[in-house]
């Protein structure tokens, strides 16, 4: 027979050897960092299946903005002021596509919005046909879902990441002549139409000739090689929504690469041309204002997300 006081302590050890683990297990979630936040600069995750694939980008401080003398420059693009990136954040490896955003609807959220994709094609071609507002929608169903806090990127975070720590025109250099095997510009096929050769005129003066690359609409993305900092698509393919308030300049921005919220908030800063842009389109520093509410099958948007 055992004595009482010892199936006290048996009980007592059995119990803190079923406990032990699960305090280690809760102290562990509390004290160790998140893996993501643990990442260093070009290192990707994803924070669930359906979620975008996303990179790290460092911090550090870049020049935003256009040079007086750069060929096709438009006057919004300046003044050039310096911008401080201060701590590292990630983006969106890609432009969020189809494929993610019909999954957002599946699972309840961007309020059940499908847009149209013109007949082009879903899957893994950018999401086109929405609108800023459906944009914060749906990151706001990915914050929900990974309880992470993912936006829009700021125009300023844009700029930087599309530049890839580049001084030049475009991440791949001042050659406007290259564009066609960097990113999704203006086709040979588009540039047969009326509407082609309207665009061209308008916004295409610098491009020597219209690309023959098989993608006379939207193509899917990673179709290109990625820039420095492992993005795709950040010159061509769509245009991509930024968190940002419209201005008609850099006048008054912050140096510190937060969202302007002031201005004209009706609409906001369109980055990165789009593929019906030629050379004079397709640069680091080109920038255009749109209603947030309007759908236009030029504009999608890619995602960003603070680390913790």
């Amino acid at each position: 027979m055992v004595p009482p006081n010892c199936r006290t302590r048996s009980r007592d050890s059995l119990l803190r050897l079923a406990v032990a683990p699960l305090l280690l297990m809760a102290l562990g979630a509390l004290s160790a960092p998140r893996a993501a936040a643990a990442q260093g600069p070009g290192q990707t995750f994803q924070d669930c299946e359906s979620c975008p694939l996303m990179v790290v980008v460092p911090s550090g401080n870049f020049t935003m903005g256009s040079p007086d003398g750069e060929d096709g420059r438009y006057r919004l693009e300046g003044p050039q002021h310096t911008v401080a990136i201060a701590s590292p954040f990630a983006v969106g490896v890609h432009e969020v596509t189809f494929e993610e955003w019909d999954a957002c609807v599946r699972a309840g959220g961007c309020g059940g919005y499908s847009p149209g994709d013109e007949g082009w094609g879903r899957g893994r071609r950018p999401v086109i046909n929405v609108s800023w507002e459906d944009a914060n929608g749906f990151v706001a169903w990915l914050s929900r879902e990974t309880g992470e806090d993912y936006r829009l990127p700021t125009e300023a975070e844009w700029e930087y990441v599309a530049r890839a720590g580049t001084e030049t025109a475009r991440h791949w250099g001042e050659d406007a002549s290259e564009q066609c095997r960097y990113a999704n510009g203006l086709d040979q096929d588009l540039a047969r139409t009326d509407e082609g050769r309207a665009w061209m005129q308008e916004y295409s003066r610098l491009n020597p000739a219209p690309c023959a690359d098989g993608h006379g609409r939207t193509a899917p993305v990673g179709s290109y090689p990625a820039n420095a900092f492992g993005l795709y698509d950040v010159m061509g393919n769509v245009n991509e929504w930024t968190q940002d308030c419209w201005n008609n300049s850099h006048s008054g921005a912050s140096g510190d690469g937060s969202a302007r919220q002031s201005g004209d908030c009706a609409a906001r800063a369109l980055r990165g041309g789009g593929w019906m842009g030629g050379s004079r389109v397709l640069r680091s520093a080109f920038r255009l204002g749109y209603p947030a509410g309007n759908r236009y099958f030029l504009v999608g948007f890619r995602v960003a997300r603070d680390l913790n």
